[in-house]
């Protein structure tokens, strides 16, 4: 795909919304747009060379993974950046109600929720480089994403389910905002913690789960906290 005066990759119109979801989305996440921004939506659609009807569905997707936030008189503006006491609150959230999923929904021993969870180990496994831009780390966000959610619906609990589904852009942004250095560091460490939650869904033992579960969301927040600050990360335009 070619690239225009500022780095950005074009979107071929054959893809229409879904590549202008990803694309806006990464620019969001990259911080090319930046929190508070009010989006010219004319202007970006001659950068991105798309109409204003794909480009619109994909500013509504935006909005709806909470990277969006339309105000009366403004239109679109970037969505404020969450501060490190939002995340610790969310982490913490997390090992609340995905330990308790794990412990009542290994024991059920669900094939299509083990086979599942297999898959995606093999997805993060296969990503080798983890980079600072969002269409560097996509695939090991959306395979991380993916291992947690099938936890939450090992649980049987629509609205547990729900829930954990309306939180994923948020827990996207949070990874994001590790160093290159940090990630490649602990990449072994959490696919390590990744194949102890599976071997507990695989021996169906519930307690085990859930304790292998939340020391891996333990150490995700130490992890995070460690490199995570209240001041979004700039990037330098690639040439």
């Amino acid at each position: 795909m070619a690239k225009n005066k500022t780095g950005v990759v074009s979107v071929p119109r054959k893809t229409l919304t879904e590549h202008t979801f990803e694309v806006v989305k990464g620019m969001i996440l990259d911080n090319v747009l930046k929190p508070g921004q009010q989006l010219n939506i004319s202007a970006l659609g001659k950068e991105l060379e798309v109409s204003s009807s794909p480009l619109r569905e994909a500013l509504v997707r935006l909005e709806a993974e909470r990277l969006l936030v339309q105000k009366l008189y403004c239109g679109y503006l970037v969505a404020e950046q969450p501060t490190a006491a939002y995340f610790e609150s969310l982490l913490e959230y997390r090992i609340v109600t995905e330990g308790y999923c794990a412990k009542i929904g290994a024991p059920r021993r669900d094939h299509e929720i083990i086979t599942g969870l297999q898959e995606c180990l093999d997805r993060m496994s296969a990503v080798n480089i983890l980079g600072q831009r969002y269409e560097e780390y996509k695939e090991f966000i959306e395979a991380d994403a993916d291992f947690h959610k099938l936890i939450v619906k090992s649980s049987q609990n629509p609205v547990m389910l729900e829930t954990h589904q309306s939180l994923n852009v948020i827990l996207t942004q949070s990874r994001l905002y590790r160093t290159v250095e940090s990630a490649q560091a602990r990449f072994s460490e959490v696919m390590a913690e990744h194949g102890q939650i599976l071997q507990a869904f695989d021996a169906g033992d519930g307690p085990r789960a859930e304790r292998v579960l939340k020391s891996h969301l333990e150490g995700g927040k130490r992890r995070l906290l460690g490199s995570v600050s209240n001041e979004p990360r700039t990037f330098e335009t690639k040439p």
